[in-house]
C-alpha cells in the first residue's frame, strides 16, 4: 500500500512517518506545505499524478485556535477548502482519504459530562463554540460531500514527541519556572500520536469508513494530566489549581471534550488508558 501524508512537518504527520518507516510492505511519501499546497488544485493534481497513492492521510490543518477568531479566512482555507479539494481529487482517482478532525466540533458544555458519561459519541449534536471548531466542522462536511467514503477521525488533547503540546509545555515550565498553575475545570482525555496512528491504520487495513472517534480511556482535568506528567518526569514541582477564568483567551474553550471510543472498540481495536500513553511519551522525552 502506498501512503501520501500531508502536513509532514506537524506532530501527527511526523508520527505517521515514524510508524511507516518500520513497515516493509508499505511505501509512503510525506510532503510539507511547500511541497504540497492542499489549497491549490494544480499542486494536488501534480502530486497525485506523480506518486499515485492508494491512501491520502490528511494531517495538514490550520491549528491556531485563538488566531482563528480573527483569521477565519485562513482557518477556512486550511480546514475547509484544502480538505474539500483533496476529497474531490481522491474521489476522481479512487484514492482512500483519511481526514483528521477535533473534539472542538462539540459545544463542550460542562453539563454534557452528565449526559455523555462515556464521552461524546460520533452521532452527538455538534455545536462549536469558536471559529476554529466551526472551520473543522465545516471541513468534515465538505469532505463527506465530495467523498462519502472518506474516513474522518476526531481526536482530542493530542501530544507527541514532536511539535508543541501540553506534555512538553508542562515539563519545560516545571524545569524553567519551578512551579505551575493549571486549570481544573476543563475535562477530557489525552490522545497520543503513536496510538492515533495505530488506530487509524487499524481502521484503514480493516476497511472501515465514515466517522470515528480515536483516543484513550479515562476522563481527567488538565490539572490531573499535569500531575501525572510531573510524577512520571520525577520532578518535585508544586502545582497550583486555578479556574480557567484566570487564563482569558480570545477563543472560548470547551469545558468538556471527552470523545467516546465505543464505536472504535466495537471494531475489535483495543484501547488503553491515557496513563500508559502519558508515561511512554514522558519517558521518550526524557531520553531525547
Amino acid at each position: 500500500m502506498k501512503f501520501l501524508i500531508t502536513g509532514a512537518s506537524g506532530q501527527l504527520g511526523r508520527g505517521w512517518q515514524r510508524n511507516l518507516e518500520g513497515h516493509t510492505t508499505d511505501e509512503f511519501i510525506a510532503l510539507n506545505r511547500q511541497e504540497l499546497d492542499i489549497c491549490n488544485p494544480e499542486s494536488i493534481r501534480k502530486v497525485f499524478t506523480e506518486y499515485k497513492p492508494d491512501v491520502c492521510i490528511n494531517t495538514a490543518a490550520y491549528t491556531h485556535v485563538d488566531k482563528a477568531e480573527k483569521e477565519y479566512d485562513q482557518a477556512y482555507r486550511g480546514n475547509v477548502l484544502g480538505p474539500q479539494l483533496l476529497a474531490e481529487a481522491c474521489a476522481h482517482r479512487g484514492i482512500q482519504l483519511v481526514h483528521y478532525s477535533t473534539d472542538y466540533v462539540f459545544s463542550g458544555k460542562l453539563s454534557d459530562r452528565d449526559i455523555y458519561n462515556d464521552g461524546y459519541p460520533e452521532e452527538a449534536p455538534t455545536d462549536p463554540v469558536n471559529q476554529y471548531g466551526a472551520s473543522k466542522l465545516a471541513g468534515e462536511k465538505a469532505v463527506v460531500s465530495a467523498l462519502p467514503s472518506a474516513l474522518i477521525v476526531r481526536v482530542s488533547w493530542l501530544s507527541g514527541i514532536e511539535g508543541n503540546n501540553f506534555v512538553k509545555a508542562i515539563i519545560n515550565r516545571a524545569n524553567n519556572l519551578g512551579q505551575l498553575r493549571v486549570v481544573n475545570d476543563q475535562y477530557g482525555v489525552p490522545c497520543f500520536v503513536p496510538d492515533i496512528v495505530e488506530q487509524s491504520l487499524f481502521l484503514i487495513q480493516n476497511k472501515h469508513l465514515g466517522l470515528y472517534h480515536l483516543g484513550s480511556k479515562g476522563c481527567i482535568s488538565w490539572y490531573d494530566f499535569a500531575e501525572k506528567i510531573i510524577e512520571y518526569s520525577n520532578l518535585n514541582v508544586p502545582i497550583e489549581v486555578v479556574e480557567s477564568s484566570r487564563f482569558p483567551t480570545q477563543a472560548k474553550r470547551p469545558h468538556f471534550s471527552k470523545l467516546s471510543t465505543s464505536k472504535l472498540e466495537a471494531t475489535g481495536m483495543a484501547i488503553h488508558s491515557w496513563e500508559i500513553g502519558c508515561k511512554t511519551l514522558v519517558s521518550e522525552l526524557i531520553k531525547a
